[in-house]
């Protein structure tokens, strides 16, 4: 073997043995940390405690962070309110709060009710940021902004008067009571609606919800928790009762004479066969065949047509001289003016003038009382009364009370007046037209007007025609007077004539005439009541001449009389005994 290869082989030992100890030196080395995970633990070390140093040291509101949709990041917070004060109003101009209510949305325009945005608190939260919790808490805030992922919470001042106003609003409409089934009525059926259940929930709670979501900007609808009362059940009697009946026509309000009442029309429905349909009630609606009946005036068309017709005027003269009757005068007829009777209605003048009395500025006027001339209040009124008696007949109205005076009236024409007496007698007709009418007094120019107004439906006109029957012719009473001279004579009471009168309402139509009996009347006759002197003279010597002492004959005007009431006089009351009646002043 030469040197070589023994070196050689030497060198394959050496060369193996070499080997083994770097293997086993590699294999010592591979059970330690790499160097690269060394450095990059280091990194993320030194890393950490930057991120750890920057979340304690750095001034303003850290980058990223947003305070809802608004960047605020990296800003000091004074700059910070200013981007909140100058970008928010967009935010909630046009936003809406939503609100769901048993079945019912309810929207708030978020304006209605924020006030504005605190910009300071808002700012707030956001410098908050990576500033609270344990230091790990902080850096993952911290890193979340970094990356756009942590808003802070925007906050709002609230409108407190106009969340109040708001609120009440809904509430009105939400906060229910139980609501009674409803129906409709068609040509030959009813359509019943079941009832609904009453809507109840704490309004105090939702005032709270609603003032925290509009601190918070959170404007995500939501369903308020109600409690619901029993749904009343369908009662088919009572609608049988309300529902059942003739046809109505539309009317209008007595009140202001323009709000007009609509229509009912007729109805008629099988009770039992309604409560069949209905069974348990557990439908929400059920269709009942019942029978209509159409009505005569409609409410378009009475809207039409109200009140644009005169169907009677009539007048009678005035004595204005008379201060206190026409003071008397004028206070009836102010109560009178204005008023308004639908079809059906019927109109009583005690009702409607009231008691004639001083507290309510009645006037003592000239009345017959016993057959003579006497103060008392009210006296006049009769005359409206007769006035408005004379164009209830011409409007052709249905006469239900009247009463002509005990003695004829100057006024009128015989058989065409109506006397009253607040308690005894009264003067009352209905409307028997198929629209409203309205009654308007007046005195102007020395007259006392009455006008009837309302709807024509036909050409017909009415006039009076009054025929006597009979005439009471007064006679002349005397009466002794002792106290005054034989062949004096003093009239004490002047005379009026009475009559037995029948009076016809004369109604032309469709170019045909006929007559109706309106009233018979009887007026009693007043005798004329003369005092003579019965007094004779002192005796006197024969050579004495007679001087002085006159003799008067004839009526003297210095007894009562008529003033222009009954019998020349505008109204009277005239008290009679032994069972007649007694009037009020006329």
């Amino acid at each position: 073997m030469s040197i070589l290869t023994k070196k050689r082989k030497e060198g394959t030992h050496v060369a193996k043995h070499t080997a083994q100890t770097a293997a086993s030196k590699t294999g010592k080395k591979n059970k330690r940390v790499p160097l690269a995970v060394k450095i990059t633990g280091g990194v993320v070390a030194l890393l950490l405690v930057a991120l750890c140093g920057f979340t304690y040291l750095y001034p303003n509101i850290f980058p990223g962070v947003t305070v809802g949709t608004i960047p605020v990041g990296g800003m000091t917070q004074g700059a910070a309110a200013e981007q909140v004060a100058a970008k928010s109003k967009p935010l909630y101009q046009d936003a809406k709060l939503s609100m769901t209510i048993y079945d019912t949305t309810y929207d708030i325009p978020v304006r209605d009710v924020l006030e504005s945005v605190d910009g300071e608190q808002s700012v707030q939260n956001a410098y908050a940021v990576g500033r609270t919790g344990n230091p790990l808490a902080r850096m993952w805030d911290v890193a979340k902004a970094l990356v756009g992922m942590n808003e802070a919470q925007i906050a709002a001042q609230v409108d407190e008067d106009g969340l109040t106003e708001a609120l009440e609003d809904i509430v009105s409409k939400a906060l229910t009571e139980p609501v009674e089934p409803t129906w409709d009525i068609g040509t030959d059926t009813m359509t019943i609606h079941a009832g609904k259940p009453g809507v109840k929930f704490d309004t105090d709670a939702v005032r709270s919800l609603l003032e925290e979501k509009i601190r918070l900007m959170d404007f995500e609808p939501y369903e308020v928790s109600t409690e619901l009362t029993d749904t009343p059940a369908i009662d088919i009697d009572k609608i049988a009762e309300e529902v059942i009946g003739d046809p109505v026509s539309a009317t209008v309000s007595k009140e202001d004479g323009k709000t007009i009442i609509p229509e009912k029309v007729g109805v008629q429905f099988d009770v039992e066969e309604a409560r069949s349909i209905i069974g348990d009630g557990s439908a929400e609606s059920y269709t009942i065949p019942v029978t209509t009946t159409a009505v005569k005036v409609t409410a378009e068309d009475l809207k039409n047509k109200l009140f644009k017709d005169t169907l009677a005027q009539t007048s009678t003269s005035l004595d204005e001289s008379n201060t206190p009757r026409t003071n008397n005068v004028r206070l009836a007829s102010a109560a009178i003016n204005g008023t308004i009777l639908n079809p059906g209605d019927e109109f009583s003048y005690n009702n409607v003038v009231g008691e004639r009395t001083e507290a309510r500025g009645y006037k003592p006027a000239g009345a017959y009382s016993g057959g003579k001339v006497i103060e008392e209040f009210g006296g006049g009124v009769c005359q409206p009364s007769s006035t408005l008696y004379m164009a209830v007949l011409r409007a052709d109205l249905e006469v239900t009370e009247r009463h002509n005076h005990s003695f004829t009236v100057a006024y009128t024409p015989l058989g065409e007046d109506a006397t009253v007496d607040y308690g005894n007698l009264d003067f009352r007709f209905k409307n028997n037209t198929d629209y409203p009418i309205k009654i308007l007094a007046e005195q102007t120019g020395g007259k006392m007007i009455m006008t009837i107004v309302g709807t024509k439906t036909s050409d017909k006109t009415v006039d009076t025609r009054t025929e006597v029957l009979e005439t009471y012719t007064p006679q002349t009473v005397e009466k002794k007077d002792s106290s005054m001279m034989a062949g004096q004579t003093r009239v004490d009471i002047t005379p009026i004539t009475g009559y037995a009168t029948r009076t016809y309402k004369v109604i032309t139509e469709n170019g045909k005439t006929s007559e109706v009996l309106a009233n018979t009347s009887t007026y009693v006759k007043r005798d004329k009541v003369v005092y003579v002197g019965t007094k004779q003279p002192a005796p006197t010597t024969p050579q004495t001449p007679a001087t002085g002492g006159t003799t008067t004959t004839g009526e003297s005007s210095g007894g009562e009389s008529a003033s222009d009431g009954e019998s020349g006089t505008a109204g009277e009351t005239s008290t009679q005994t032994a069972g007649e009646q007694t009037q009020a002043a006329s």
